[in-house]
């Protein structure tokens, strides 16, 4: 499937996760103390956001990482011209494909980042496709 169309179907799922969230009302997710000085926060997720977390699970490490890329270009942390560098730092440094899903999940803007940088990714004519093929 071209990169393209994965995004897309990200973004729709990343929509549903969003509503969800916010119908049942769980932005006030208190943070714990988990096993030594890490802090984690116990959420309850809806059926939509385990949706989403299943499809990213289901994507290659490759994909993930090109997608969480793709999320911080559209957050404005760098230009399209740095998504190669970026996407390689990413996968370098990242330690693994469920920590780069994570890092996703736990952006409530999520939608609103994937959308604007695929809008970038389109008025650039950046061929994701091809950098997933190096």
């Amino acid at each position: 499937m071209p990169f393209l169309d994965i995004l897309r179907q990200a973004i729709l799922l990343a929509k549903a996760a969003y509503e969800s969230r916010m119908a049942h009302n769980r932005t006030d997710d208190l943070p714990i103390v988990a096993s030594g000085s890490s802090a984690a926060v116990l959420k309850s997720r809806t059926a939509e956001e385990r949706r989403l977390d299943s499809f990213l699970q289901s994507q290659t490490p490759a994909v993930v990482y090109l997608l969480t890329a793709v999320m911080y270009l559209g957050r404005g942390d760098f230009e399209v011209k740095d998504l190669r560098d970026q996407y390689e730092a990413m996968s370098e440094s990242f330690g693994g494909r469920e920590w780069a899903a994570r890092q996703m999940m736990e952006k409530l803007p999520l939608p609103d980042y994937l959308e604007q940088g695929l809008k970038k990714l389109i008025q650039s004519r950046f061929d994701a496709d091809r950098l997933l093929g190096d």
